[in-house]
């Protein structure tokens, strides 16, 4: 009896033992090394792919050419692993353009998800692969504007007031260039454009045109009106 007792005790244990060594496991973290070889900055995003910038779900931002280090803690799911999504920085202006800031784009390749089980105390190296030419998906269209009056106006989008891609003021200064960052949802490849218009001392409406996820519109803001779009040209990768 005496002996039956101690191996339901000692079973017990070593049970005990093992729960412990692997729950302590999945929360210990993982060393997990980003190469970015491609010629393009990278933000990686974990278990959520958003369709423009999403700090709470960011990991880590690579630059060109370099290895970053990150500590992750080990998959909750041990089977199906965590995902990551790379979204590459595509340059559109440079400082000298913008007159304060380089701005970029965000695109994604197809397939390009890095999905893996992550065990807790390991090291990784995961590599973020060059694009091909023509492979890159843009999440975003944009709107380059001209303010040739000498008065300050705001851009509206339906009922929200969208701001410069460079230093996120909603005003466009006279005599300024602006760019601005109309998202796309991942299930669409165009939208029609007709609820844009200028604020300055009167609501101006642009002309209604269609566009395409990927492409550049620019426009001139006139003393006698909104011209455009002047010109239209895909975002260039290579820039």
């Amino acid at each position: 009896m005496t002996a039956r007792i101690y191996v339901v005790i000692l079973s017990f244990y070593l049970v005990t033992v093992a729960l412990g060594s692997c729950s302590d496991n999945n929360n210990l973290q993982a060393t997990v090394n980003f190469f970015n070889e491609s010629s393009f900055k990278v933000d990686i995003y974990k278990n959520f792919n958003p369709d423009y910038f999403d700090p709470t779900t960011l990991v880590c931002t690579v630059n060109a050419g370099d290895t970053h280090e990150e500590k992750i803690y080990a998959s909750a799911d041990q089977i199906i692993g965590d995902t990551f999504y790379l979204h590459y920085k595509v340059p559109l202006a440079n400082r000298d353009e913008t007159g304060t800031t380089d701005i970029y784009v965000d695109a994604e390749r197809n397939l390009s998800n890095i999905s893996f089980v992550i065990e807790g105390g390991k090291t990784y190296t995961k590599i973020i692969p060059q694009p091909s030419k023509g492979e890159l998906k843009f999440l975003s269209g944009i709107i380059i504007l001209h303010n040739l009056r000498v008065t300050q106006v705001q851009i509206i989008n339906g009922d929200h007031v969208l701001d410069k891609m460079d230093d996120k003021s909603v005003y466009l200064h006279g005599l300024g260039q602006g760019y601005y960052e109309i998202h796309f949802s991942s299930y669409m490849d165009t939208i029609t454009m007709d609820h844009l218009k200028a604020f300055g001392n009167i609501y101006e409406n642009f002309p209604t045109f269609v566009m395409e996820r990927g492409k550049k519109y620019k426009f001139n803001i006139k003393d006698n009106g909104i011209e455009g779009p002047i010109d239209i040209k895909d975002i260039d990768p290579t820039k």
